[in-house]
């Protein structure tokens, strides 16, 4: 170092991908803790002084960057707390060459070290940046190779008959790791398939159940906790209904396998359901055909509750669809009314983007083994994929599904979803716990006597720049040029409205750089259009006035 007599604080982040020994007395991430401690004390010489807090992440995979201590820690190194952050091996902190490039850039802009016990690398050299491009390579090859023979263990496991986990199916406990017929709750099942023989529909049914008392199947999880024991809810009992795990099979990837353990239902009344099913289905579809589909309808409320229903005007001859707040009587607050094709394009948009990040799907209160993780993982990106491609009523079917619920706030759409389906195993109970939440951003503005929402594309996305605002500032350079290439004299030659076009469009070429780059990359305010840029043809010289003028709404 330059300055032997500065103080480097130094932090200690270690990491252990499952929880598995964590309890002991002296367990893996103590291991690590004690190495690094060790070697900071090695650089004592050198100013090295090693920071009171831990840094600690037990039970997380390398594979993202959602752990906690990993988020506090480049926090702090963003705040300047922390000068050199030492590891026991570099893919304690990231498997992710992606991942990795964030962290180092975060590190480069606070001035802060990168240090592997193990390794010994400088993150300012060139070399030291392509030794570790080179080992990260390794780890995350040796991390998509362990996950591909994982997803082929699952599939031959499964094609063998054998259940590999997850949560158990009302009807079945588990023994030897091989499901084993509980014979009162499969009686339940049964009575349930039979009783939809006779219903109405799922609906009526869930009213049934519930009224009769009948309910989910009580899980007890690893750390104590009890889940399940609740009513039956549409998206849970369709599930039960179709599971195929009842006729003794087990199903991978839409084909089904006979399996291992004893079947609960037989195949004629297994049959019978699923007819039922599939002419509800069809029902339903040929009346939602008759007229434009809600897909959202029954799933949306406003930031008061209020149910949002599907509404529609009529103007010139076209016809514009809506979800619009109900509203209550004596009530004060002001409606909602969203544009419908364009809040479920966003929806869907975001879902399918939700599930194409499992790492953000799956929490530690589920319970859920690396291999579990793996399927789970794959069912979410075979959903994702069926979403992005689908419409009307195969949407509708697909949040159904999902049971997903809808909130419109004033500055987002709040949205979650039930991960039952994307579990390896499926189950037949939907906890309130086991919900994933994602969010749709969006601004609101008022309209007349209601509020509308506006929904933003991400910035800097191409969704989001603006072509007319981009070519009308391609447009100002180019007059700016042409009037620089001009004489005095060919300028007051000019027709006087041509010339004071000319000159108003080559002042919006003086504007801020930063002004300028956030329209080129798209990152300009929703509310900066290239009208109001032509309109504020005046601005001031001055760059920071110009930012309040057009950056501020």
């Amino acid at each position: 170092m330059a300055d032997k007599n500065r103080q480097l604080r130094s932090a200690i982040y270690t990491r252990k991908s499952t929880e598995e020994g964590l309890e002991k007395e002296f367990n893996s991430l103590d291991a690590q803790h004690e190495a690094c401690s060790a070697y900071i004390m090695s650089q004592a010489h050198e100013g090295w002084t090693r920071l009171a807090d831990r840094y600690d992440d037990g039970g997380y995979s390398g594979g993202s960057m959602e752990r906690p201590a990993l988020q506090r820690l480049l926090a702090d190194v963003e705040a300047s707390k922390v000068d050199v952050i030492v590891v026991y091996k570099i893919d304690r902190l990231t498997r992710s060459l992606a991942d990795f490039a964030k962290i180092v850039e975060t590190f480069d802009n606070a001035e802060c070290s990168f240090v592997s016990v193990t390794q010994s690398f400088n993150t300012t050299s060139s070399m030291g940046r392509l030794t570790l491009n080179v080992l990260l390579s390794f780890a995350q090859f040796e991390r998509e190779v362990a996950a591909e023979r994982i997803r082929d263990k699952i599939a031959a496991s499964k094609k063998r008959g054998m259940w590999m986990g997850g949560p158990v199916p009302l009807g079945y406990e588990v023994k030897d790791r091989k499901l084993v017929v509980v014979e009162k709750e499969a009686e339940t099942v049964r009575e349930i398939m039979r009783r939809y023989l006779e219903s109405d529909g799922v609906p009526s049914l869930v009213e049934e159940l519930e009224n009769g008392g009948a309910v989910s199947k009580r899980r007890k999880m690893r750390n104590g906790s009890v889940k399940g024991g609740i009513p039956f809810r549409r998206g849970a009992l369709a599930h039960l209904l179709s599971n195929r795990i009842y006729l003794g099979q087990i199903v991978h990837k839409g084909s089904a396998y006979e399996g291992e353990h004893e079947a609960i239902v037989d195949r004629e009344l297994f049959d019978r359901v699923q007819k039922r099913l599939a002419d509800h289905r069809s029902g339903r579809e040929r009346k939602e055909q008759k007229a434009e589909i809600s897909i959202l309808a029954g799933r949306i409320v406003d930031e008061h509750g209020r149910p949002m229903t599907p509404s529609h005007t009529k103007k010139h001859g076209k016809r514009y669809r809506y979800y619009a707040s109900v509203p209550r009587d004596g009530s004060k607050e002001k409606g909602t009314r969203l544009p419908a094709l364009e809040l479920e394009k966003a929806v869907k948009s975001a879902l399918a983007s939700h599930l194409r990040r499992p790492t953000g799907l799956v929490h530690p209160a589920m319970g859920l083994a690396d291999e579990e993780k793996a399927s789970f993982a794959s069912n979410a990106a075979v959903l994702a994929e069926q979403l992005s491609d689908a419409a009307g009523g195969g949407a509708r079917e697909l949040f159904d599904k999902l049971d997903t619920q809808i909130k419109v706030r004033p500055a987002s759409i709040d949205a979650s979803i039930s991960v039952q389906h994307l579990l390896p195993a499926g189950r037949t109970d939907q906890d309130e716990e086991e919900r994933s939440r994602f969010v749709v951003p969006a601004s609101l503005h008022r309209r007349g006597h209601e509020n509308r929402l506006r929904l933003d594309p991400p910035a800097g996305s191409p969704s989001s720049k603006n072509t007319a605002l981009i070519d009308l500032v391609a447009r100002a350079f180019a007059a700016r040029e042409q009037l620089l290439a001009m004489s005095v004299a060919d300028v007051k030659a000019m027709p006087v409205r041509e010339r004071r076009h000319i000159e108003r469009t080559a002042r919006l070429s003086y504007l801020a750089p930063d002004i300028v780059l956030a329209i080129v990359d798209g990152k300009q305010p929703a509310h900066l259009s290239a009208r109001k840029l032509v309109r504020a043809a005046s601005l001031p010289d001055d760059w920071a006035e110009q930012r309040r003028i057009l950056l501020q709404t």
